[in-house]
């Protein structure tokens, strides 16, 4: 990237100021808006949209001041605060995408997610408001804890157990999850597969245990045999993220804070996030 960059994909503001032509937000309004700011809705999608990723290919949140197409803002609803209006547009839309767009989610079914960061934690929130049953997997027991006191139906520890998906099988009598929301990645695909039900569908987004060129190693028969659906996740358009920020309107939920930095402690929220040592997300804040 660039030296000049400014950093951060989400965030909110109120806005100051509509260019001409604008309709559909006066001064005053309070708003996000979508990564890629030019991923509107369904079947807009394509390698365009990457040109307009905010705080990666165009300049993002971490100002005092920023300039944002009007048709990728959003309007967040009065109920929802500042910390998760901030901290909502790329987990929510990415979550809404796998889980509910793609994988259908519904009541009754089990959706598996791994870690606690914050795509885990929002699948965790949005599954329960849907009615589904939720599995995590985690190394740390305390984080376990958390996710337990949140509603996770299953909590798996894959230190204690590195066959993490037989310990999850095990726990739910046989039964695989219908949706995964893959934040692990190839590097153990294996058992992801292993833990997914029939006809189960994985939304895979992320590379926890690697990175994004690993190249997977798995039984084919395991797909095929369970008539298994696989889907790449490259966040979530404009509309996933108004979808799942209503549901968290409706239902008052409140993203996971960790901890927040002021402006002048950028540093420090990046380096305390690469620490992994959070739970759920990292904030900084502007002072009014």
């Amino acid at each position: 990237l660039p030296e000049s960059r400014i950093p951060l994909t989400d965030g909110v503001g109120v806005v100051e100021q509509v260019g001409e032509g604008v309709t559909g937000f006066v001064p005053g309004d309070r708003v996000i808006a979508a990564n890629f700011t030019s991923w509107l809705g369904d079947g807009g999608y394509g390698f365009h949209v990457f040109a307009s990723d905010l705080g990666v290919t165009r300049d993002g949140w971490l100002a005092e001041k920023i300039v944002l197409p009007a048709a990728a803002a959003i309007h967040v609803p009065g109920s929802i605060s500042d910390a998760t209006a901030a901290s909502t547009a790329v987990v929510a839309g990415t979550v809404w995408h796998a889980m509910v767009a793609f994988g259908q989610a519904k009541a009754g079914d089990l959706v598996l997610t791994q870690g606690t960061g914050g795509v885990a934690l929002c699948t965790l929130q949005l599954a329960k408001a849907l009615g589904a049953e939720v599995a995590i997997t985690s190394s740390s027991e305390d984080k376990l804890a958390r996710v337990r006191a949140m509603g996770a139906d299953f909590a798996i520890n894959y230190r204690k157990r590195p066959d993490w998906a037989a310990a999850l099988l095990e726990a739910t009598g046989g039964r695989g999850a219908d949706v995964v929301v893959d934040t692990i990645g190839f590097a153990q695909f294996g058992q992801t597969l292993a833990a997914t039900g029939i006809e189960g569908r994985i939304g895979t987004l992320g590379a926890l245990s690697g990175t994004p060129q690993d190249k997977a190693d798995f039984d084919q028969g395991a797909l095929i045999g369970k008539n298994i659906t696989i889907k790449g996740i490259a966040s979530g358009h404009r509309g996933m993220i108004e979808s799942a920020l209503g549901v968290m309107a409706q239902h008052h939920i409140d993203m996971v804070i960790d901890r927040a930095f002021a402006f002048e402690e950028a540093p420090a929220a990046y380096r305390h996030l690469l620490s992994g040592a959070h739970v759920g997300k990292v904030l900084v804040r502007i002072s009014d």
